[in-house]
C-alpha cells in the first residue's frame, strides 16, 4: 500500500503573496502535495516574528519538506532549528544564510527606504537582475502583480532584514539533509554566497539550473525535476516512501 504524499511548504520570497509559487505547484508530481504559505501584505515582522507565526502552521501528522525561496531561505533555517517533528529535509532556493549581496548589504540595509518601492520598477532592471532576459509574459506581469500587492514600507523592512540577517549557525547544525537549488544565471545571489554556504556545510547539495534569480518561475520543470528527486531520495533514504514510489 502506497504511503500519503509528503507535503511541500512554500516559503515565499520577498513579496510574501506566495502567488510566485504557481508554475511550481502546477508541474508538482501527485506524491508531492504542495501547502502554500503567504505573509499579510501589511505585516512588517521581521525573521524572528515570521518564524512565529509559520511554525504552528507547520504540518503536525505527516512527512513535510521547507522550501524556503530568496528572502524565506533564513525563515526555513529558523524553523528547522526548532526541530519540528516530521521534517525531513530543506531546499534552498535562489537564497542566502547572510550577506545576500556579499560586502554590499552592509551599506545597502541603510539606503534601503519605502520610497524605492513607491518608483515604477524598470521592466529592464526587473529582466537584468530577476528574471533574464527572454522571461514569459506571464511571469513578468505576474511578479509586477505581487509586488504592487505589497506595501513599500513593508517591502523595505523585508529587505533591510534579508540585508542583515544571519543564520549562518543555524545553517551549519541543521540537522536534516539539504538541497541549495539555484540559477546559473542568477546576477542577486552570486557563486561566491553559494560557495561560502558550500564552505560551511560540504554535505550541502547543490543543483544549478540554466535560469535566472527566479528559478521556480522561469524553469519550472527542470526545478520540480530536481526538488523530486531529491526529496524522493531522502524520504527513501530514511524509510519514509518504498523505494520507487
Amino acid at each position: 500500500m502506497d504511503r500519503p504524499p509528503v507535503t511541500l511548504v512554500l516559503l515565499p520570497g520577498l513579496d510574501g503573496t506566495g502567488q510566485l509559487f504557481r508554475w511550481l505547484v502546477e508541474a508538482l508530481p501527485p506524491q508531492i502535495e504542495p501547502m502554500v504559505v503567504s505573509f499579510a501584505p501589511d505585516d512588517y515582522g521581521d525573521y524572528a516574528s515570521l518564524e512565529a507565526r509559520v511554525a504552528p502552521l507547520l504540518p503536525q501528522d505527516r512527512p513535510f519538506v521547507l522550501l524556503g525561496e530568496s528572502f524565506s531561505g533564513p525563515l526555513a533555517l529558523r524553523l528547522a532549528a526548532r526541530r519540528p517533528d516530521n521534517l525531513k529535509a530543506v531546499v534552498l532556493v535562489a537564497s542566502f544564510v547572510a550577506r545576500p549581496i556579499g560586502w554590499m548589504s552592509v551599506i545597502a540595509a541603510p539606503l534601503v527606504r519605502p520610497f524605492l518601492f513607491r518608483l515604477p520598477v524598470p521592466i529592464f532592471l526587473l529582466r537584468w537582475l530577476l528574471l533574464g532576459a527572454e522571461p514569459p509574459a506571464k511571469v513578468t506581469a505576474a511578479v509586477l502583480k505581487s509586488v504592487r500587492a505589497v506595501a513599500p514600507a513593508v517591502l523595505a523592512a523585508r529587505c533591510r532584514a534579508a540585508l542583515t540577517v544571519d543564520v549562518t549557525e543555524a545553517f551549519k547544525q541543521c540537522w536534516v539533509p539539504m538541497l541549495y537549488l539555484g540559477g546559473r544565471r542568477d546576477r542577486l545571489i552570486s557563486a561566491h554566497v553559494v560557495q561560502r554556504m558550500k564552505a560551511a556545510r560540504p554535505d550541502l547539495e547543490c543543483k544549478l539550473l540554466d535560469a535566472p534569480h527566479f528559478v521556480l518561475q522561469c524553469a519550472a520543470v527542470a526545478a520540480v525535476d530536481a526538488i523530486a528527486a531529491f526529496v524522493r531520495q531522502q524520504l527513501n533514504a530514511q524509510g519514509t516512501l518504498r523505494a520507487g514510489s
